[in-house]
């Protein structure tokens, strides 16, 4: 009986042994011994396939050519594919500019209809940069087709209604005016920088140091931010520059840096285009003042 248990005894220690070796072993050890060599992946996930870090392609404002710039310009940022016969509905009292954005993370959403917010902002902002010196004396932006939202904007229709006195007068306007539904709600909408409303509720907590990084440390933080959300608005060329060119290269390279993902970073804009443009931390129009200053549809009197 002894001389079995010998045996296996030995067999026992020599198995501990090694167990004892292969945990101890330095981690390089274990994955050469016992894992398949990988592909090597760039860049951080979902964003797999582009280099780390993105390289910085920083606009700049170009020289202004020869003869006066457009008096009307719509700015349409649009998938492939997406229908942009509409805005030839306009002309020729509107021009158009396409900026053609390729969806290639909209498979990660899931119903994959459009692209992340932040790069609807980086050709906005790239746009304004590059233009600065040539801007149209009144520009509409407009983000791609979303076919989640539940309230579509007929924009041949919004647009050929515009009361241009109106927007040379107020610089700035939202093409959605604020209604009771999700999204297009205002008020209820704000950020609450200073009382994140439960602790998961991250965005609200970095907006102070978001704020002072893209409007500076002597600005204050407001209380409150609310408008109606989405990218879609009107603004004039007195508007824009009454910021310089080095602020909206602020923006951008803030919106090109951050570590936060694409469509927060997107949704932070939503939050701000009215500050950008000159407007109060609170920005809602009362619908019916919305529709007969912008549109004309005032009720009667």
């Amino acid at each position: 009986m002894r001389g079995r248990l010998v045996p296996i005894a030995a067999a026992t220690t020599v198995l501990v042994l090694i167990i004892l070796l292969f945990v101890t072993a330095p981690t390089t050890w274990r994955t050469t011994l016992w894992s398949r060599p990988r592909p090597p992946v760039f860049g951080h996930g979902p964003y797999r396939g582009w280099p780390d870090p993105l390289p910085l392609d920083p606009p700049s404002p170009k020289d202004a050519p020869e003869g006066n710039a457009a008096e009307r310009l719509i700015i349409k940022v649009r998938l492939e594919k997406e229908d942009t016969s509409w805005i030839q509905k306009l002309e020729p009292t509107w021009q158009s500019e396409i900026i053609e954005v390729k969806p290639i993370y909209s498979h990660l959403h899931p119903k994959a209809h459009r692209p992340d917010k932040g790069r609807v902002a980086n050709a906005y902002l790239r746009w304004i940069i590059e233009n600065y010196h040539h801007l149209p004396e009144t520009m509409v932006f407009v983000s791609p087709k979303d076919s989640d939202f539940t309230d579509p904007l007929d924009l041949s229709k919004a647009i050929s209604k515009f009361q241009i006195p109106f927007l040379h007068g107020s610089g700035y306007a939202n093409l959605r005016c604020s209604t009771q539904k999700s999204r297009t709600t205002c008020n209820n909408k704000a950020l609450d920088p200073f009382k994140p409303p439960y602790e998961l509720r991250t965005l609200e907590a970095k907006i102070p140091d978001i704020w002072k990084k893209l409007f500076g440390e002597h600005v204050r933080v407001p209380d409150r931010i609310a408008t109606v959300l989405g990218a879609e608005f009107v603004v004039t060329r007195g508007q824009v520059q009454k910021r310089s060119a080095d602020e909206y290269l602020n923006y951008w390279t803030w919106l090109n840096k951050t570590i936060m993902d694409d469509d927060s970073s997107g949704l932070v804009f939503e939050y701000l285009w009215h500050v950008v443009f000159g407007k109060d931390a609170i920005f809602c129009p009362e619908r019916e003042r919305c529709l007969c200053e912008l549109y004309g549809q005032c009720e009667d009197a």
